[in-house]
């Protein structure tokens, strides 16, 4: 038996939503997959490829450790953690939250030790955003305080380009970023706006003229990178509606093209940059 939890990509909202506004997100199929052993061993061993590799004796008095924090939040007794997955780490694409949300169902768990955990990896509590769509799955509105809503949106194509940079301060330091630009500069300006286009593209769809606006408007926040407005520039040469998703700083582009076809062309324009076909996911954290 295996848990899965898709990743996520923000399709409007990004820090926006840090300050109460409404963010549009979705789930994609690119999944965490996490199998749960049993272990004679008195002690709790995760096993995620390259990535990660602990064990955790629950003889010794460890408590630092994220696994350990890990551990005790979801009071795992011992066993061996196996994780497979799609998702790239600080990448945009919420990989913290699809292991934490994966691995509270595989324990029997809550979303909110989910969130507890996801706030580990990160070091400071988060919206919760990430660790809702992936749990929900499909396309969704979120806004903090209040339940996640669900909302249908023609999006049939998805393709993921990675700029190959990766956050060196992680996302609490793009956080800090646009913190100080609400506090010294246009900011708040600048996530109003970013707000009112949220709510434009809810209402009418991926309008290729507000999705160029929302990248122009994170761009004015100081969270992309040359390699991340590149691929937008390309994407936009070509027609095709495109954005950074994410804290920014590094990380995936979204690209919305309208078929086949379309995809496989702008692939080959991008072949500086790796590139992944996705859709959404609509089922959110399941058992498989």
């Amino acid at each position: 038996m295996f848990v899965r939890a898709p990743a996520k990509i923000i399709i409007s909202g990004e820090h926006s939503v840090v300050y109460g506004h409404k963010a549009l997100c979705a789930a994609i199929n690119k999944y965490t997959k996490i199998k749960i052993h049993s272990n004679k061993a008195n002690s709790i061993e995760i096993r995620w490829g390259n990535d990660w590799h602990e064990v955790l004796n629950l003889d010794s008095n460890n408590t630092n450790s994220q696994l350990a924090q890990v551990a005790r939040i979801l009071n795992i007794k011992p066993s061996i953690i196996e994780v497979e997955s799609e998702v790239p780490i600080s990448s945009g694409l919420g990989s913290s939250a699809s292991f934490a949300v994966a691995l509270s169902k595989a324990m029997n768990g809550s979303i909110e030790q989910a969130i507890e955990i996801e706030n580990i990896f990160h070091g400071k509590r988060g919206s919760g955003l990430d660790v809702q769509v992936t749990n929900h799955g499909g396309i969704c509105i979120f806004q903090i305080g209040k339940p996640i809503q669900k909302v249908n949106l023609p999006i049939q194509n998805i393709l993921l380009i990675d700029s190959g940079d990766r956050k060196q301060k992680g996302t609490e330091g793009s956080i800090a970023k646009v913190k100080n630009c609400v506090e010294q500069k246009d900011g708040r300006q600048i996530l109003n706006r970013i707000s009112e286009v949220t709510e434009q593209i809810i209402k009418e769809g991926l309008v290729k003229e507000l999705i160029y606006e929302n990248h122009d408007l994170l761009n004015r926040l100081g969270i992309c990178t040359d390699r991340i407005n590149d691929i937008i520039r390309i994407c936009k040469r070509e027609g095709v509606p495109a954005k950074m998703t994410g804290a920014g700083d590094g990380g995936f582009c979204i690209a919305f093209p309208k078929d086949e076809q379309e995809s496989d062309f702008l692939v080959s324009k991008l072949h500086n940059y790796k590139t992944l076909k996705s859709n959404i996911d609509k089922e959110g954290c399941k058992i498989i």
